[in-house]
């Protein structure tokens, strides 16, 4: 076994795949959170139960432990307390308060007032009341809970009174008890996944991204090759880079939220030093033959990395599935069992069975399964979703 030893925040689903690279790359792997239960607590060598944003005790762990290495992926409530942790023991990682601006909306929107960047209109919601006081930012708007993550919580609104309706769900999932209301940017959505190596870009893929029907946002596709036109792709990871670089990140993986409105113009709504969510390393690994996981294991212990020099783009899917309304999960077992035999379906697979009682698709927490389909081209990967889609009919039954 490799001398490195590195600590994983989180061990839900998404932190498997970081957990199992850095297995089979022989480094001891230890993890915390605060669910006992959490899959990646067995996978890993010693874990411990606690809260992955309490930073004396994580601290505490590492320095127990003798970690070579931190890492937060998949998740923002935890990239702060992987900073905070690397920087007290002289490890890989990016400033303190820079992962706190990061992962902050309110910190990051008036970051990007401060920088001149593009920035949706916003205000600051503390409670029901202010809905009245202030003026609002105009509808349709979109309703965020500061401090969490996966889509939880958020809501788009059109009205003064759906605000009201939605805005003490949102601040119940956020840790201060804030809301962040802003303008609703209408245009074309997408990710950035990539890395940043001695300050630079050094990789970046960028998807177009589909999301469950209004007034939820969570993440129902990722796919490959981004239509954007190459001038808009430059253009966002020139933001991109400004962003980084302004907060004094040198080497990390990124995960980034953008959006391009309808007069062209680029908005980066979240950009935060981590890997993606909703199996975004799967994509990343199936269109472009880059290992993700691999990569932030390596920079987070201070290892060597090599990236493609010239990147060739497979076209792929990556699907996310969810149900518009509460109910027993129904999907098409026999349909499942043939595309799972089809040479353009790389994954399929379903978090419950048949039967099992699921929630609405309002955030990620409430996904029941996803698929990575591969096609000869752009088209042909839509093509394939569509058909996918309609073989499993997959919906809740009450």
């Amino acid at each position: 076994m490799s001398e490195h030893c590195l600590l994983v925040l989180g061990a839900s689903r998404y932190q498997l795949e970081v957990i199992k690279t850095a297995k089979d790359l022989g480094y001891r792997v230890v993890t915390t959170d605060n669910v006992p239960g959490n899959p990646g607590h067995a996978l890993a060598h010693k874990s411990y139960s606690v809260d992955t944003t309490n930073l004396q005790e994580v601290l505490e762990v590492a320095r127990r432990e003798g970690v070579t290495g931190v890492l937060s992926p998949c998740t923002d409530v935890a990239v702060p307390t992987a900073a905070y942790v690397a920087n007290a023991l002289g490890l890989p990682g990016i400033p303190f308060e820079s992962a706190r601006s990061l992962t902050s909306k309110i910190s990051f929107r008036e970051f990007l007032i401060r920088e001149g960047l593009p920035c949706p209109r916003f205000q600051v919601l503390a409670d029901v009341a202010a809905t009245e006081t202030t003026d609002p930012v105009g509808f349709p708007a979109i309703v965020k809970p500061e401090g969490s993550s996966g889509s939880k919580g958020i809501f788009i609104v059109r009205s003064r009174e759906e605000l009201r309706e939605r805005l003490p769900a949102t601040l119940d999932f956020s840790p201060v008890k804030k809301a962040l209301l802003e303008q609703l940017i209408e245009g074309r959505q997408g990710t950035c996944e990539g890395i940043v190596v001695d300050g630079k870009v050094a990789f970046s893929l960028l998807t177009d991204r589909e999301t469950a029907p209004a007034p939820f946002v969570a993440t129902a596709a990722h796919l490959v090759p981004s239509r954007l036109l190459p001038a808009e792709r430059e253009r966002i990871v020139n933001q991109i880079q400004v962003i980084l670089t302004a907060h004094g990140v040198r080497s990390s993986p990124f995960d980034c939220d953008f959006v391009i409105d309808p007069n062209g113009i680029p908005y980066v709504l979240e950009l935060t030093p981590r890997l993606g969510g909703n199996s975004l390393n799967r994509l990343v690994h199936e269109s472009t033959g880059v290992h993700l996981a691999e990569v932030a294991v390596h920079l987070a212990c201070g290892s060597a990395i090599v990236l493609p020099a010239e990147l060739a783009v497979r076209p792929t899917a990556q699907l996310i599935f969810g149900v518009p309304s509460a109910g027993k999960l129904s999907f098409d077992q026999d349909e499942a069992a043939s595309l799972r035999g089809s040479d353009w379906v790389r994954d399929l697979s379903f978090d419950y069975p048949v039967g099992h009682p699921v929630a609405a698709f309002i955030n990620g927490r409430h996904r029941v399964g996803e698929a990575t389909l591969v096609g000869e081209s752009r088209d042909d990967v839509d093509a394939k979703v569509s058909e996918l889609r309609a073989r499993l009919r997959i919906a809740a039954l009450p």
